[in-house]
């Protein structure tokens, strides 16, 4: 019997041919998990066909073994299929990442210790009317299902209730959120309200854990799987359902080594598995929207918020008329919640102290020597300060030198950081409480859970943090939130500057005004008069949504065309320079109706001491012109010295 087999192999789509075991009574199927011999070594495959014959004159090898009970069904080899194909990503690397918790020891390993105590919260008549809404598109078939829902409308007791009723019948599950941090709340949230025991997976935990999930699935348990990209590689074999939250966030585009969107490929999951989908989101992406209008998803709206208080009330403040990083309105705010015992959020999305560090003498700035961006100043306050590159993580210590002019105490710190925030409201607010969360300040897991303890139990007087906190969490004694130096997203690299814009103040606001309180925002900005934050005053989603797509129409943007981002990288400047622009001409003369811009280096030109160029190849909504693209790309010779990335549908233009 001849089997045609796919190695997780670095970066490859070639199969190779093997012949069944003589004395290995099992016959090997199409989707079977085997052990074959390559080039000396024992590697993993799946069996992709059993061809009758095949035009090869050399003797085949035997396959070691075969896994009997671990098979991938025709879904999963239809999404590998289909995901290689779309993005340009090896089907070897696809491979390879659903069987990342693949272990051959893993019929030896403790069984998950499963059950469900299942209950029913108090829903709310809104809350009622969406679930019934949902199960009226039909929730036994593949449905692409968006549910709009304003922050604090409780989106999240809807789709329970679908998914409680899919573990009934013993189906699987899988919940996909933004965050590694949000798993654990989302795990003890589920299970207070609705006694329904999860599983948390994502990269980052033990082996063994990732090994008995994966066992679970394939052998067809019935399970609910709470996790970030990474679950959407797990071998289900029975999907009863799949939620992506807080579908727009930009977490769930994967940009090293597969390059996907994982709401994307969560959508081709659920078509491939004949399963309902649901998008749930209090700001949706303009693609999802666009999709709804055009009857393509079904659209579900929840304009309330569960304990019936108004969403909270947005003020902009016109920074040209103010002297300091914390406008006087924001001070007046903090100084009335602490004597009401009420809690205060300063919300600022830039990690560090400062975004760089200049000499005042001659005007140098310290530069990452990997990559072509300054360093950036960390730790400060704490004395123990140090210059890290946000890009490549190279770091070293911070001193009051000029390495340019060998002037001492000679360094300022323009531009503010998320640390320099917190100095000035421990300035200001010296005998309040006041705690400062980023990206960088919750590596230490256990701390953040104290600290966020600490905040719901309401215990902390000033909340300043950066993106981190707007996603997913309720601070019921949050009455305040100031919104610092948003100005920068609108003049961002990047079409959907003004959507990420909109997306982070809505979300951000929603933290506020949570329990019996009117919650209130104040917008800090130079441009008080932008058609986003005057849309964010009135929560205005459908007006923002209208200039939005009109302005994409206008420019042929998503969604009305797809970009294809390439960027060549090399060890050698002119070597990624040549190669750039001979892909570009062979590009021109075979796709003479595409539009290409570049090559030119990229906004990051160099990264990891490798130079970057980039090519934008910009498509009509034209299938087959796309698929002929992408298989020019891929099977273009790209020599040993360069780095070609292929990016489907970027959000990332740096």
């Amino acid at each position: 019997m001849i089997l045609e087999v796919l190695l997780a192999l670095p970066i490859s789509d070639k199969t190779f041919f093997y012949k069944k075991k003589k004395l290995d009574n099992a016959k090997p199927k199409i989707g079977q998990i085997v052990e074959v011999k390559f080039r000396g070594k024992k590697q993993i495959g799946l069996v992709l066909k059993t061809p009758k014959r095949i035009d090869i004159n050399k003797k085949l090898s035997e396959i070691e073994s075969s896994f009997e009970n671990y098979f991938f069904n025709e879904e999963i080899i239809e999404s590998i299929n289909f995901l290689s194909k779309y993005t340009c990503n090896s089907l070897s690397i696809i491979l390879k990442n659903f069987l990342s918790g693949f272990n051959e020891t893993s019929k030896k390993l403790d069984q998950l210790d499963y059950h469900h105590n299942f209950k029913l919260p108090n829903l709310s008549e809104e809350q009622k009317k969406a679930v019934s809404n949902i199960y009226k598109t039909n929730i036994n078939t593949f449905n692409v299902i968006s549910l709009f829902g304003v922050t604090g409308s409780g989106k999240t007791r809807v789709y329970m209730n679908i998914v409680k009723e899919k573990l009934k019948k013993n189906f699987q599950c899988l919940i996909l959120v933004p965050e590694i941090i949000l798993t654990k709340e989302w795990v003890n949230e589920i299970f207070f309200d609705f006694g329904i025991s999860a599983e948390i997976y994502h990269s980052s935990i033990k082996s063994s854990q990732k090994a008995k999930i994966w066992n679970h699935v394939i052998l067809n348990k019935s399970i609910l799987v709470i996790g970030t990209r990474s679950s959407l590689f797990l071998p289900f074999k029975n999907l009863g359902i799949i939620i992506v939250d807080e579908e727009h966030d930009p977490s769930y585009k994967q940009e090293d080594k597969l390059i996907i969107n994982a709401r994307d490929f969560a959508i081709i999951r659920a078509k491939n598995s004949n399963c309902p989908i649901i998008l749930s989101s209090a700001t949706p992406s303009i693609e999802n929207v666009y999709n709804c209008k055009k009857k393509k998803f079904s659209e579900i709206q929840m304009s309330k918020r569960v304990n019936k208080a108004p969403l909270p009330d947005i003020q902009i403040i016109d920074m040209k008329k103010e002297r300091n990083i914390i406008s006087k309105e924001l001070v007046i705010q903090i100084e009335k919640n602490l004597k009401s015992k009420l809690q205060s959020m300063v919300f600022i999305n830039k990690r560090g102290y400062t975004s760089f560090t200049l000499c005042k003498k001659c005007g140098f700035i310290k530069q990452c020597p990997n990559c072509n961006v300054s360093l950036v100043l960390h730790n400060f306050i704490d004395k123990d300060s140090f210059l890290l590159c946000h890009h490549c993580s190279y770091r070293e210590k911070f001193t009051n030198f000029c390495n340019s002019c060998d002037s001492e105490n000679s360094i300022i710190f323009p531009g503010e950081g998320i640390e320099k925030i917190y100095e000035e409201i421990q300035k200001k607010f010296s005998s309040s409480k006041s705690v400062f969360i980023s990206s960088d300040s919750v590596k230490d897991k256990a701390n953040f859970n104290s600290v966020l303890k600490e905040i719901i139990n309401n215990k902390v007087d000033i909340i300043v943090g950066t993106q981190i906190l707007s996603k997913g969490h309720n601070f019921p004694f949050l009455k305040t939130v100031g919104i610092l130096n948003i100005d920068h997203f609108l003049n961002d690299f990047d079409f959907r500057s003004f959507e990420k814009c909109f997306q982070q103040i809505i979300q951000v606001s929603g933290r506020a005004g949570r329990k019996d309180q009117l919650g209130n925002v104040l917008i800090q900005t130079f441009q008080p008069e932008h058609l986003v934050f005057q849309n964010c005053k009135k929560y205005s989603f459908k007006n923002f949504y209208n200039q939005e797509i009109e302005r994409r129409k206008q420019f042929e943007h998503p969604p009305f065309s797809n970009f294809i981002s390439l960027i060549i990288t090399s060890i050698s400047e002119i070597k990624s320079r040549q190669f750039s622009n001979l892909l570009c001409n062979k590009l021109k003369r075979n796709f003479q109706q595409t539009d290409i811009y570049g090559p030119a280096p990229a906004v990051i030109s160099m990264k990891n001491k490798k130079y970057r160029y980039r090519l934008l190849i910009k498509i009509k909504k034209n299938y087959a012109l796309q698929s002929n693209i992408k298989v020019f790309i891929k099977k273009f010779k790209v020599p040993s010295e360069i780095k070609l990335y292929i990016d489907v549908d970027p959000i990332n233009f740096l």
